[in-house]
């Protein structure tokens, strides 16, 4: 485990027979990572890993988090947030966020373990000191998936409320001030207000923002491009990082 990845455990009770079934047949191709997912017939439990990554020192400049919808299972086993494809291809969020001025890493050095490396230490040149965040703890490829494997009552009544309530904590803990996500669906789940058609509006070159709902301070949340949506052009995902990067600075 590195310190990006941890484990988790949940219960599954009654709905164990069920949930294995499913996962085995949903997560076939990634069962093989070690320490990725492990059930247990004893417990009736599953045991997987997951990703995190809170920069472990300060650098006095604002923290924004990048909000995720949950771990990719690739991603996972390379130790790092956003790591190359199983063609070994780099995540395009790595260029874009450098062009637009976020976060400066040469590419020589964006392997994943140097990424986690530089990026835990915020050794990297950028106005923001980042929070990497998944909303769903589960690893799948699809966040679709994590409803196909665990049933709709059981993530109605432990997943979605374990993850708004560790997503609030983390946000107190951690004094984000703004939060930045990639995903529609995530955006309308934390935000106070919701969006519905947004692709255009970004091309458009529109700021779209809301606020966290049900916390304490007031927290910005902004939405743009899907990190893995390869239909659009760069120059857009970079305008939009633009947008919002001008946005935070400004207050």
């Amino acid at each position: 485990m590195s310190s990006i990845n941890f484990q988790r455990t949940y219960l599954l009770s009654d709905a164990y027979e069920s949930i294995k079934e499913q996962a085995i047949q949903v997560l076939d191709k990634y069962l093989g990572h070690p320490d990725l997912i492990t059930f247990n017939d004893l417990d009736r439990s599953v045991t997987f890993s997951t990703e995190r990554l809170i920069p472990t020192a300060s650098t006095n400049r604002p923290r924004v988090m990048l909000l995720f919808s949950n771990p990719h299972p690739h991603s996972v086993y390379q130790g790092m947030f956003l790591s190359p494809n199983t063609k070994g291809r780099e995540n395009p969020f790595w260029p874009v966020m450098e062009e637009a001025g976020w976060l400066s890493i040469a590419e020589e050095n964006r392997n994943p373990k140097q990424l986690a490396d530089i990026c835990l230490k915020a050794k990297y040149q950028g106005p923001f000191e980042l929070i990497f965040y998944c909303y769903y703890a589960f690893p799948t490829k699809d966040p679709k998936d994590i409803i196909r494997i665990f049933g709709s009552e059981y993530f109605s009544q432990f997943i979605e409320q374990e993850s708004i309530d560790e997503f609030k904590k983390t946000i107190q803990e951690t004094s984000v001030e703004a939060v930045v996500t990639f995903n529609k669906e995530i955006f309308n789940l934390v935000s106070k207000y919701q969006v519905e058609r947004y692709i255009d509006r970004l091309m458009e070159g529109e700021l779209i923002q809301s606020q966290i709902k049900g916390t304490e301070r007031y927290v910005p949340i902004f939405l743009t491009f899907p990190t893995g949506w390869r239909y659009c052009p760069r120059q857009f995902r970079k305008a939009s990082l633009d947008i919002v990067r001008t946005a935070i600075c400004g207050g």
